[in-house]
């Protein structure tokens, strides 16, 4: 996975495919607890998820600080570009 792009693009995947959530919804900004629903269980979901789409597993402390959409596509591309 390289460009912001990408990983936007498969984090809205898992958020279409595994949440059920209407893909309209899923918009950089668009808070995870408070508009698209989700729960404390599904962030473990979600976590899991990532971790499988895209090998990199998610540390308490990155849960923690996701709120929004993008804040997932930042945390993402910040490891990927680490790991490189």
């Amino acid at each position: 996975m390289s460009s912001k792009e990408q990983i936007t693009q498969k984090i809205t995947d898992v958020f279409v495919k595994e949440f059920g959530i209407d893909r309209n919804l899923v918009k950089p900004e668009a808070k995870l607890f408070e508009e698209l629903d989700l729960d404390s269980i599904d962030a473990i979901d979600l976590a899991v998820k990532l971790e499988t789409e895209t090998g990199i597993k998610l540390v308490e402390s990155e849960l923690r600080s996701i709120r929004t959409v993008q804040d997932v596509v930042e945390v993402i591309s910040q490891r990927t570009a680490k790991a490189r």
